[in-house]
């Protein structure tokens, strides 16, 4: 997986911070240029300008009337504050970057300004406090939609410290994640090989044709097997292991719908190739 541009969503989110952390990090290892997106919400200005819309904060006694000069204030802040975020972690890391603000429908606009990327990093859930589990609405949305790789980060984890686990199952698939997981494993890191297939033996065999294609030494390689199942199955298995950052397709032998459901379901950082 070639990786010489990447885009990553900003909202201020603490999940958008850990993203931009992820991406900065992945820029700096694969020698990548940086580009940050900020969407000012036309859904949200377009609510400031109805006559009946009010927010409620939580120190006020009583709902306030929406401003749309306020809302637009308060957006060119949260901007100013996503690039400072660029800014800073851009230099700690020494690469290149630079900063757009779109205005439209944050999901689509997100997709959108991540065309000429080759990886989308976006954060789990964004700036929403509903009580929804799983991924947000532009997660959810990008994950539909989009034709790049995407990665999807929460805060508490480093692509760069955390350990990889690769979904296997022998399609070509399986085999893009396995060679993007090999760009990402550190010098004395590990890599967890999650071998997924219809019978025991057959798991063991594709373990030894694995065996003799990465046997390098500057990581520890550990195997696992799993029968060839549902996502359900394979959740309750990456919970169990707690081993960082899943690395799976959507193009292998488990149906494409499980595979979103796995993605939506763990509360844990996935790249999806």
């Amino acid at each position: 997986m070639l990786i010489r541009h990447i885009t990553v969503a900003l909202d201020c989110s603490p999940h958008s911070i850990a993203s931009l952390n992820a991406a900065a990090e992945l820029a700096s290892m694969l020698q990548a240029d940086l580009t940050g997106i900020f969407v000012e919400d036309i859904n949200l200005l377009r609510m400031a300008d109805l006559p009946f819309s009010h927010e409620i904060r939580i120190y006020a006694h009583e709902p306030e009337k929406m401003e749309p000069l306020q809302v637009e204030r308060s957006l060119r802040r949260q901007a100013r504050t996503a690039e400072e975020a660029l800014q800073r972690i851009a230099d700690k890391f020494m690469i290149e970057h630079t900063f757009m603000v779109r205005r439209g429908v944050v999901p689509a606009e997100v997709i959108a300004a991540a065309l000429e990327a080759d990886l989308l990093v976006l954060g789990r859930s964004g700036r929403s406090r509903n009580c929804r589990k799983g991924l947000g609405s532009t997660a959810r949305k990008a994950l539909a939609e989009a034709k790049k790789p995407l990665l999807f980060m929460r805060p508490g984890f480093s692509t760069k410290e955390s350990p990889v686990l690769v979904l296997y199952d022998g399609s070509e698939g399986s085999r893009r994640a396995l060679e993007a997981a090999l760009e990402l494993v550190q010098p004395e890191g590990t890599l967890h090989l999650l071998i997924l297939g219809e019978s025991f033996e057959e798991t063991l065999l594709m373990e030894k044709e694995l065996a003799r294609e990465i046997a390098l030494p500057l990581y520890a390689v550990e195997y696992h097997h799993l029968p060839l199942k549902d996502g359900t199955t394979l959740a309750r298995y990456v919970r169990m292991a707690d081993s960082g950052l899943l690395v799976l397709s959507d193009r292998m032998k488990l149906p494409r719908e499980s595979v979103h459901e796995l993605i939506n379901t763990i509360d844990y950082p996935v790249l999806l190739v």
